[in-house]
């Protein structure tokens, strides 16, 4: 729904350091409801501390595969001939599966025509004072990897996007994934919304073949019910209150039709213990959030000051952390559960695939 906390930066010392940390894919999160010096280990920060992200299997996947198939070999040639100082650097240290991408993005930031021309992807980078979940050389075209990890859910559960299928991104910011998937499926009806205004505006009027559109910050949805066929939510139900999760959720069943597809990431234990390891937080505001967590199956912890998210308040609107079981309850009357892939998202938030029943 809105801009993601832990995937941009927030300007705050220990943000940076996380940016660092994971070369730019996620700022931290907020700073601990009271801090002060680490407390001694106790049996949940220790829990926490051991906590380890499953080793998953990198592999570009259907948008990037299917983008790359539309290129001659002289167009990926041309592109790592373009490479300057600062892009060699980033491709010599690549695994091969990351250089499939970045022969996409770096086509894009180089501006290579035959690149642009074959794969439809667009060189469009919203400026400074609009929010973008990744900038500079690595985020030109937007986010590959997102949009491979979402388009692989959706059709894993069922949803072929075919010609004229319905796609909600539920807070798009301003369309980093989207984009991709609209270069790979360009007939598939894709959506996005976000309440942030400034970055929708920004992408209806940057990025072609997508409806934008503001979205309020409590539901409904100005969309008819069971109209669409897919819905993605990164790094939303992150940040949402008890009660926001919910309505949203209730939302969603109303707008997916039978059969059709929820996917969103969920901050959990696993998130906490990334964040403990990382350094931003101490150990009181782990303890506390997973002592809420384990007692109600649900956190949440204030994160946003007076200025709001990028502008954008809401009372409901910080850090939330829940458990799968949490979610199930509330969840599983109009879902069925089809996938659940602990710490998927930057070896932080969980993915989690529901269908419409």
């Amino acid at each position: 729904m809105l801009d993601s906390l832990h995937r941009r930066p927030r300007g705050r010392a220990w943000a940076e350091a996380l940016a660092v940390l994971t070369n730019g894919r996620v700022p931290g999160p907020p700073s601990p409801a009271r801090p002060g010096e680490p407390l001694p280990d106790d049996r949940i920060v220790g829990a926490l501390m051991a906590n380890r992200a499953p080793a998953y299997r990198e592999a570009a996947l259907a948008p990037t595969r299917e983008l790359l198939a539309r290129l001659d070999p002289g167009d990926g040639d041309a592109v790592v001939a373009a490479l300057d100082a600062e892009t060699r650097a980033i491709w010599d240290g690549a695994p091969p599966w990351t250089r499939e991408r970045l022969k996409l993005i770096f086509g894009v930031h180089h501006r290579i025509q035959p690149v642009l021309e074959k794969t439809g992807l667009e060189t469009a980078t919203p400026p400074d004072d609009v929010h973008a979940m990744g900038r500079g050389p690595v985020a030109a075209g937007g986010d590959f990897w997102m949009a491979d990890l979402l388009a692989a859910a959706i059709l894993d559960a069922g949803v072929e996007l075919a010609d004229g299928d319905r796609v909600l991104d539920f807070g798009c910011s301003s369309g980093r994934h989207l984009r991709v998937l609209r270069a790979w499926r360009p007939h598939v009806h894709w959506m996005g919304c976000d309440p942030n205004e400034r970055a929708i505006g920004w992408a209806g009027a940057n990025l072609e073949g997508i409806e934008f559109f503001v979205s309020p910050l409590d539901p409904p949805l100005t969309l008819d019910a069971g109209s669409l066929d897919a819905v993605t939510a990164v790094s939303v139900w992150s940040h949402f209150g008890a009660r926001a999760a919910q309505r949203w959720l209730v939302e969603m069943a109303r707008l997916v039709r039978p059969g059709g597809v929820l996917v969103i990431t969920i901050q959990s234990a696993g998130s906490l213990a990334f964040y403990l390891q990382g350094g931003p937080v101490h150990r009181e505001y782990a303890r506390r959030v997973a002592e809420d967590l384990l007692a109600a199956g649900h956190a949440w912890v204030e994160a946003f000051g007076p200025e709001g998210d990028w502008g954008v308040k809401h009372p409901e609107w910080g850090m939330g952390y829940m458990t799968l079981e949490w979610l199930a309850a509330r969840a599983l009357a109009d879902w069925t559960l089809e996938r659940f892939e602990p710490r998927r998202i930057d070896a932080n938030q969980d993915l989690v695939v529901l269908r419409r029943r």
